[in-house]
């Protein structure tokens, strides 16, 4: 079915039947009502690339990530999933990328990477609203007026702190909550013991970390013989795995009790770093994020579990939904929530 045969059927010109497809007004109801029988009788669907040939349109996404020698090579396997679906499925459609890379510690570097984005020639943006506060005041005051993603996570309150103008078209990220209560559930059954339980978030200013430890903590109410602890490293040292390494140090000292430890990020591996270093035993480990270095400690035993959240697949579906807004002028998807994916030494694939 083609628009030159509905054109046909309904006894109109092609500009009718185009104006009633993109809504463009201009025809009467009755025309309008039968064209629109038609489509729906014969499951009429555009075809994106004749109309990305007749409009000779280019599209250039932004993106605005931390910089992607940070979080352990998470942040790249976000990139790898929004420069493979560009590069492999959308090749014929003219997608090109700007990149803006921001450090994650520097509020500033971010509001400058997020105002040099904002001035671009780009057509879209894929987002990770990782500095919550920071977003949402640049949201407030210089909203974006071009389509745009969130990836990794949300924002708290969004609907009901900003207006729908200057809403994401779509966020793609895991429940942050419930994988925190799974984590939780899960840590504490590895563990089978009696004591404390500390929940560790690296970065505070990060919402899905905030309810990730919420999560985890909801786990313990109630349950008589344990406690979780929820702490938020001080990122003060020379380095990451430093402050973290510290920061557990710190902890050993302060509880005697301690059976198992969940950091809510992809941090986790300088937890079992620490581990291993002080030779201390019957402690569980868990975190998130099947990198490659928490893979590899996965696989010796120095890591009991990981939650995944699929960073390469949020970056392609992030990509699916800005391309099905400029080329289909579809409305996207408003949220994809990521499944939480469990893994063992046992299962990893």
């Amino acid at each position: 079915m083609t628009i030159t045969e509905i054109a046909r059927l309904a006894g109109v010109s092609i500009g009718t039947v185009d104006r009633v497809l993109h809504n463009r007004g201009r025809v009467s109801p009755e025309t309008e009502k039968r064209i629109r029988a038609i489509v729906k009788k014969y499951d009429y669907q555009p075809d994106p690339l004749a109309r990305h040939l007749k409009k000779h349109t280019k599209y250039k996404i932004g993106v605005l990530l931390p910089s992607l020698d940070t979080g352990s090579g998470y942040w790249n396997k976000v990139y790898e999933g929004i420069e493979n679906y560009i590069k492999n499925d959308l090749v014929a459609f003219s997608f090109s990328l700007e990149s803006f890379f921001f450090e994650r510690k520097e509020e500033g570097n971010f509001e400058e990477q997020y105002k040099a984005m904002q001035a671009s020639d780009c057509n879209a943006y894929v987002i990770a609203p990782v500095l919550q506060k920071k977003i949402t005041d640049l949201l407030l005051e210089n909203s974006l007026d071009k389509p745009f993603c969130f990836v990794d996570s949300s924002i708290p309150d969004m609907e009901s702190n900003i207006s729908p103008n200057k809403l994401p078209l779509s966020v793609i990220a895991q429940n942050p909550y419930k994988a925190g209560f799974i984590a939780g559930k899960l840590t504490q059954m590895i563990g089978a013991r009696e004591g404390t339980y500390i929940v560790l978030e690296v970065y505070g200013s990060a919402y899905n970390q905030n309810e990730r430890a919420r999560g985890f903590c909801a786990w313990f109410e109630n349950k008589q013989a344990c406690k979780a602890v929820h702490v938020v490293v001080e990122n003060n040292m020379h380095s990451m795995s430093a402050s973290i390494k510290n920061c557990v140090e710190n902890l050993f000292k302060k509880y005697s009790d301690i059976a198992g430890i969940c950091t809510v990020s992809v941090e986790v591996q300088f937890v079992a770093d620490f581990i291993r270093e002080a030779n201390i035993k019957n402690v569980t480990i868990t975190g998130f994020d099947l990198i490659d270095e928490n893979v590899r400690l996965l696989e010796a035993d120095e890591i009991n579990c990981l939650i995944d959240q699929k960073p390469v697949e949020q970056g392609r579906l992030a990509i699916n939904q800005l391309y099905r807004k400029l080329v289909y002028e579809e409305n996207p998807v408003k949220k994809t929530d990521i499944p939480i994916e469990i893994y063992f030494k046992e299962n990893l694939l």
